[in-house]
């Protein structure tokens, strides 16, 4: 098992097995490490979390470490039992009834509902659309080898109440050749009865055999969907499964076929309706090990100006068990953009298999729903026990993880020694009065902040270290105060921060 550390890096082999008239060099790509922002940033009143380095000015002797969240049950939520096909889900709460809600596959890609008054026991009701299977929903029966089921509620105040529910998914109308396959969305009132987009697919895909000599195949939208609001430039983004070309230089997947490699690529929408070309965001890179390929981005949500996402791994060159035959593993790592536009992929195991080989969940455990519950964050994830592609009627089931909410990725001092982590300069939205909070957890050592100018990066007289009392204990919402002064002043500023046993997870600057 990998737990909190990285795959070892790769050697890229050439393929010359396929030909397309496309250059990989063409393709668009944004795949990034972030760098400590250039000028000031302006932060709202959300926790500003420490997941990459755009806010860290200076850091010395700090170690980044991962969180990763704990199963909730040793079993899945629903299982084979009640036909689940594939690994991707949905699930929802409404703002006014607290009710959990839940979309996933059933039998060869149709789209199936269910309920949840506390998120973990599940009930499939009877919906009274369908006569063969009244769990069932409309939207998707039709298509052949439909696959997904994301889902994004606009919420009660909807600009349209009939498209409140929007859902995305992968199919088509009839089989190769000439076929239809791509992205296609519908729009419910209710995420109940659903009314098909009348242009489908909004992104189509030319990614199976009958497209290898299509230079439009890069661009096609493959079977794997995930979509999400981003609401700090108000608009959808898609994730979308895209084939690696020849000229990527990349050894074949074991599994992958005619795609080499399956990578991710991405796109966004003002309406739903109308997508931008694709775009690539993660690809195997120069440090990675293997033939490594990813199946779309689950579970992205927005947090203090960070879009968070969940990284589908797999490696079908590796087995389940040690010794075993070389079925495939997969398991989840976390993506970030400050953009949208720019992706970057982190190197540490999010969430990892279960070791027990006997375990539902040992082969695969991938992301693909996370929902913010009081103080803590649910995870969904698709479970497989023996491979990718091994009994998928009854070893591909669905299960919950938790984990504190906000704390992904802390900063953490090594030893008994202090060390020191300043940001960069930022404008706070928040209008006076600010006070700072820390999500932190220091039960045996530590923090003391100071606060500089941002402008010129002096200490402001008042908020040194020697006045600051002292934050301990474990907490989302830590209050910082200096001497009997608990706001912060009315300027740009930069925070320093001196750790002492400690481990610093984000801060907030509120009312």
């Amino acid at each position: 098992m990998v737990g909190n550390k990285r795959y070892l890096p790769m050697v890229v082999t050439k393929c010359l097995c396929l030909l397309n008239r496309t250059a990989a060099a063409d393709i668009p790509h944004f795949s990034v490490h972030t760098q400590p922002a250039e000028r000031p940033v302006l932060v709202n009143d959300e926790p500003q979390l420490f997941l990459d380095d755009y806010l860290i000015a200076h850091s010395s002797n700090l170690v980044k470490t991962t969180h990763t969240p704990e199963r909730a049950l040793d079993y899945p939520i629903l299982g084979w039992q009640q036909g689940i096909s594939q690994p991707y889900v949905t699930v929802l709460r409404d703002p006014e009834t607290k009710l959990f809600r839940m979309w996933y596959n059933r039998d060869a890609g149709q789209i199936a509902y269910a309920e949840s008054d506390d998120g973990i026991n599940w009930r499939t009701p009877e919906l009274d659309i369908l006569g063969n299977d009244n769990r069932l929903l409309q939207i998707g029966r039709d298509f052949q080898n439909g696959c997904g089921a994301s889902v994004i509620d606009d919420g009660p105040a909807s600009k349209d109440p009939n498209q409140r529910f929007k859902i995305a998914w992968w199919g088509q109308t009839k089989p190769w050749p000439g076929g239809d396959p791509g992205m296609r969305v519908a729009f419910s009132s209710d995420g109940i009865d659903w009314k098909l987009y009348t242009d489908n697919p909004v992104l189509p895909d030319f990614g199976e055999d009958h497209f290898l000599g299509d230079p439009r195949r890069p661009y096609g939208a493959g079977d794997i969907i995930d979509v999400f609001y981003d609401p700090y430039r108000n608009h959808y983004g898609a994730f979308v499964k895209t084939p690696a070309i020849a000229s990527d230089g990349l050894a074949r997947g074991p599994k992958a076929r005619t795609y080499i490699r399956r990578l991710v690529s991405a796109s966004t929408s003002d309406d739903f309706q109308h997508w931008k070309r694709l775009w690539r965001v993660v690809v195997p890179e120069s440090r990675d090990e293997g033939l490594l390929e990813f199946y779309s981005v689950g579970g992205t949500f927005a947090r203090g100006g960070l879009l968070i996402g969940f990284v589908r791994m797999l490696r079908d060159d590796l087995p389940a068990t040690e010794g075993g035959p070389a079925e495939g593993i997969g398991y989840t790592t976390l993506i970030t953009s400050r953009d949208g536009k720019h992706w970057e992929r982190h190197d540490n195991v999010f969430f990892d298999r279960h070791p027990d080989p006997k375990a539902w969940d040992h082969a695969m455990t991938w992301v693909g729903s996370v929902l913010p519950v009081g103080d803590q964050l649910y995870l969904y994830y698709g479970g497989y026990k023996q491979g990718h592609k091994i009994e998928s009627r009854k070893e591909r089931q669905i299960g919950l993880a938790r984990m504190p909410k906000d704390r992904f990725v802390s900063r953490d001092t090594v030893g008994n020694q202090q060390d020191v982590l300043r940001t960069v300069a930022i404008d706070p939205s928040v209008t006076v009065p600010r006070r700072l909070l820390l999500n932190a957890r220091c039960p045996g050592g530590e923090i003391r902040v100071q606060v500089r100018a941002g402008n010129t990066g002096d200490v402001i007289a008042g908020y040194d270290w020697d006045v600051c009392r002292p934050v301990s204990g474990d907490g989302y919402n830590l209050l910082v105060t200096w001497n009997e002064r608990d706001t912060l002043p009315d300027r740009r500023i930069q925070l320093e921060f001196k750790l002492k046993q400690a481990e610093l997870f984000a801060f907030q600057v509120t009312h």
